[in-house]
């Protein structure tokens, strides 16, 4: 979760009234992120202002973030900055637990085709990616890998909605909605990503996550919640 801001004890005891007895991991150091699951094997990796590396039984990196805004300026050269340092650390643990098992997930307050997400320099998150497909491709002789991007599919109004954020500005080039919360993952976790299990999620138990425009409901958040499985099979994460 970003920018989490209520009571850690009330939401702890609102997860276990559900039946979700979760516990909070370690972040110190990123305090605009906290991370909260049900396994027990899970070790910190490195932990920065604008994200949150976590592993998972030595088997699997999650890398939570949450990036710098365009809303007060064009932020894209500082986002890429983060995202090579993000790539650097997540190269050094995959060496580390011998594994390329790596999931980037949060508020990456970028469009799937911008610089930081989409660049081979970048998390270079693909539109569309497949096991079978060559694992990296070359720019001016240097190697990149390949990572997935499944966010790009839900782009657009063929299903509601066609982002997680929308913002009306007196600008010539707005799309209004943007998909800024987005899921990346490596080639390594294709297999065990069920892609029908991707969603924007605008509406919950309690909650409508909707106002009366259908945009999201700024008293609770003004991002939609994006929300994906990835399976657990032969003890993969």
């Amino acid at each position: 979760m970003a920018e989490y801001e209520d009571e850690r004890n009330k939401l702890e005891s609102l997860l276990q009234s559900y039946n979700k007895p979760l516990v909070e991991h370690n972040t110190l150091g990123c305090d605009r992120i906290s991370i909260w699951s049900n396994y027990a094997d899970v070790e910190p990796g490195i932990q920065d202002t604008y994200y949150s590396i976590q592993i998972i039984r030595r088997k699997c990196i999650v890398c939570c973030t949450h990036l710098f805004t365009d809303l007060h300026g064009d932020r894209s050269d500082e986002r890429l900055a983060v995202i090579q340092q993000i790539m650097q650390e997540i190269r050094k643990l995959e060496l580390e637990i011998n594994s390329k098992k790596t999931i980037i997930i949060g508020d990456l307050n970028e469009m799937p085709y911008g610089r930081g997400c989409l660049n081979a320099n970048g998390f270079h998150g693909l539109p569309a990616l497949k096991m079978e497909d060559s694992a990296t491709r070359s720019v001016n002789n240097i190697e990149y890998r390949k990572f997935y991007n499944p966010m790009w599919n839900l782009m657009g109004d063929f299903s509601y909605p066609p982002g997680t954020y929308y913002l009306n500005q007196a600008k010539l080039n707005s799309p209004m909605w943007y998909m800024l919360d987005q899921v990346i993952i490596s080639q390594e976790i294709i297999p065990y990503f069920r892609k029908e299990s991707l969603k924007i999620i605008t509406t919950c138990e309690s909650a409508d996550l909707m106002d009366k425009n259908m945009h999201p409901n700024k008293k609770i958040s003004d991002h939609f919640p994006i929300m994906c499985e990835i399976d657990e099979e032969v003890n993969t994460i």
